[in-house]
C-alpha cells in the first residue's frame, strides 16, 4: 500500500477507494513480555490479582462476555478480566473502532496458528444471518491464498471449526459496531512448528495472506464504493 502505489494500478485503486486502519500490535505490554520473560505469554500485564498478572484481551470484549470458553480464574491463560473491557487494550480498540462503525466494512484480526479463516460466531454454533456472504468471500480469499504456495485454509464459523469462545474482538466487531465482513485469520502452520514459526516462513505467509486480503478489498470496492 505504501510502496507499490505508483507502479500497481490495483494497489492504487485500493488506496484511493478504501481507508485502511492497521493496528500492528493490540497488546504491546504482553507482546514485550513475551520477548523478555515468557515466549508463550498470551495475556495483558494488568494486576496482579491473587498473584497473577493479565487478562486474555480476546476474551475481554463487551459482547457475550464470560458466556463460554473463558475463565474467571486470574491465573488462567483465558482469564476474561474482572469486568467486560476491564483491560486498557480492549478499551483502546473499542474506542478506536466505534467512531468508524458507520463506514467500516471489514474487520480482520490476525492470529496464529492453525490455517483457519474464521467467521463469527464464537460464542454459539449458530450462524449470523449473512453467513453465506461471509463464507463465500472467505472461500474466494483462501482459494487465492492457496494458489500462491499451496497453503490450505479451513473456512467456517469459529465455534464450529475451532472451539466456542466469548468476549472476542471478532464477535464484538460483528455484534456491536456491526461490521459486515468480520474474520479471524489463524495464520501458518497447522501445528508442526505451531507458535514458533521459522523466520523463513514470515515473508511467504505475509505474501499469500496479502493475496487473500486483496480479494476482500476488491469485494468492498465492488459492494460499497
Amino acid at each position: 500500500l505504501l510502496t507499490k502505489y505508483a507502479e500497481d494500478s490495483q494497489v492504487q485503486n485500493f488506496v484511493d477507494q478504501i481507508e485502511w486502519h492497521i493496528l500492528p500490535v493490540v497488546n504491546p505490554d504482553g507482546y514485550e513480555y513475551s520477548h523478555t520473560h515468557d515466549r508463550m505469554w498470551r495475556k495483558s500485564r494488568s494486576g496482579p490479582i491473587n498473584g497473577c498478572y493479565g487478562a486474555d484481551v480476546n476474551r475481554n470484549f463487551d459482547f457475550k462476555w464470560m458466556e463460554i470458553g473463558a475463565s474467571s480464574d486470574p491465573c488462567s491463560s483465558t482469564f476474561a478480566g474482572t469486568t467486560p473491557a476491564s483491560e486498557i487494550e480492549t478499551r483502546n480498540l473499542r474506542d478506536y473502532v466505534l467512531p468508524l462503525a458507520n463506514d467500516m466494512k471489514a474487520f480482520i484480526t490476525m492470529h496464529s496458528y492453525s490455517q483457519l479463516w474464521l467467521t463469527p460466531w464464537g460464542y454459539t454454533s449458530e450462524l449470523p444471518s449473512d453467513y453465506d456472504d461471509l463464507y463465500n468471500l472467505a472461500v474466494k480469499a483462501t482459494d487465492t491464498l492457496t494458489s500462491m504456495y499451496g497453503t490450505e485454509y479451513t473456512v467456517g464459523s469459529a465455534a464450529n471449526v475451532l472451539y466456542e469462545s466469548s468476549g472476542t474482538s471478532r464477535d464484538w466487531a460483528k455484534g456491536v459496531p456491526k461490521v459486515k465482513y468480520v474474520y479471524t485469520v489463524e495464520l501458518r502452520d497447522t501445528g508442526y512448528y505451531g507458535f514458533l514459526l521459522p523466520e523463513d516462513q514470515i515473508e511467504p505467509t505475509s505474501e499469500e495472506t496479502w493475496e487473500a486480503i486483496k480479494v476482500i478489498a476488491s469485494q468492498i470496492i465492488l459492494e460499497f464504493a
